[in-house]
């Protein structure tokens, strides 16, 4: 990835759904299109919207404990030569400590490190209004 130039994306698309699992496709569909839009392509590509599908399901799971009252915000858009989704919801906010060592057996905690994974960067905000998650790919 190049140099930021700015740490301020500029937001390609911004909207907002409930926090019910059944709107998470639409959501991603939306996310695809500015993609799209935007240049990504190929395996980087894929990789992004698979991190994106994580964060989204993650948003509506784990930070919607009221579902059709909670609100989950996505903002898309390019910060110097990288695309970024950033995921926003009104949650409990989530443990840093499952962030960093997942416990083998539990059915769940594998989704920040398994983001990592496919983007280049994933930035994170646990705060008390719930969690932002930023998911960036370059633009190659």
């Amino acid at each position: 990835m190049g140099k930021v130039k700015s740490d301020r994306p500029s937001w390609i698309d911004a909207f907002s759904f409930v926090g019910v699992a059944d709107e998470v496709p639409q959501a991603r569909r939306r996310v695809a299109l500015a993609a799209e839009q935007s240049g990504l392509r190929g395996q980087p590509r894929f990789d992004f919207l698979l991190a994106v599908g994580e964060a989204l399901n993650n948003a509506v799971r784990h930070g919607s404990p009221t579902r059709e009252f909670d609100e989950v915000t996505v903002r898309v858009g390019t910060l110097g030569d990288a695309l970024v989704a950033e995921i926003t919801d009104r949650g409990g906010g989530l443990s840093t400590s499952r962030i960093s060592q997942p416990d083998v057996l539990d059915p769940s905690g594998r989704g920040i490190p398994f983001m990592r994974l496919l983007v280049d960067d994933l930035r994170y905000d646990c705060h008390e209004g719930g969690t932002t998650v930023q998911l960036l790919q370059g633009l190659r």
